[in-house]
């Protein structure tokens, strides 16, 4: 074995490694090697990846399933992604490999993505659309978000940046959690609830 670290890409396509500062990063921990298209087949894949005790899943390779016992030396998957679905963690827990991943850094765009279809709920935007596509002007009221309760259950990455949009636009927040304190108060900036008696207000909500 090198007394360099050994850090394998093994298939950054479509790219998110190659070209980017992430490389310098890495270079003080070890040696990269990196490669730009995807593997073909499981025992490419191996191949590829043989020798290094860190591999680093991007989108091009994400599954690691009996191919990890193929691999004595390897001790560590970092994956570019939330989930871990795809990577038999029970088997990695087995052999004695860490699996890390990156979870909540797509908050904002989820958190984004719910208030979008809470806009189109509350503007009737499938109806009006197909009401206009068909040569009716309807007068039908929408619905004001501001000033509306919003009930998120669950105060994590997602749940916070929901909250954060909320009061952005004059909702008024509560959300439901485990462990609520002042502190957790503080940072999310709204009332907290660790009781369902907040079902019984009339608002939006939102799980996360």
């Amino acid at each position: 074995m090198s007394e360099r670290v050994q850090i394998v890409v093994p298939g950054d396509n479509p790219i998110q490694i190659a070209g980017s500062p992430h490389l310098q990063r890495l270079a003080p921990y070890g040696d990269v090697t990196l490669f730009e298209d995807t593997p073909q087949s499981a025992d490419e894949k191996v191949a590829r990846a043989e020798g290094a005790q860190i591999i680093i899943n991007t989108r091009g390779v994400v599954t690691w399933r009996e191919e990890m016992r193929r691999l004595p030396e390897l001790k560590m998957i970092a994956t570019c992604s939330i989930g871990t679905d795809m990577i038999d963690l029970a088997l990695a827990k087995e052999l004695g490999i860490v699996v890390s991943n990156q979870p909540g850094r797509t908050a904002p765009v989820v958190a984004e993505h719910m208030f979008g279809l809470m806009f189109a709920l509350s503007k009737r935007a499938y109806f009006q659309t197909a009401e206009l596509k068909a040569g009716r002007w309807t007068r039908e009221m929408n619905t004001m978000l501001q000033g509306k309760v919003l009930g998120v259950v669950g105060t994590g990455p997602i749940g916070a940046e929901m909250a954060r949009l909320g009061r952005a636009i004059g909702m008024e927040v509560i959300a439901w959690t485990f462990n609520p304190s002042p502190e957790r108060a503080a940072d999310t900036g709204c009332a907290l609830w660790n009781s369902t008696s907040c079902c019984r207000w009339r608002m939006w909500s939102v799980c996360t």
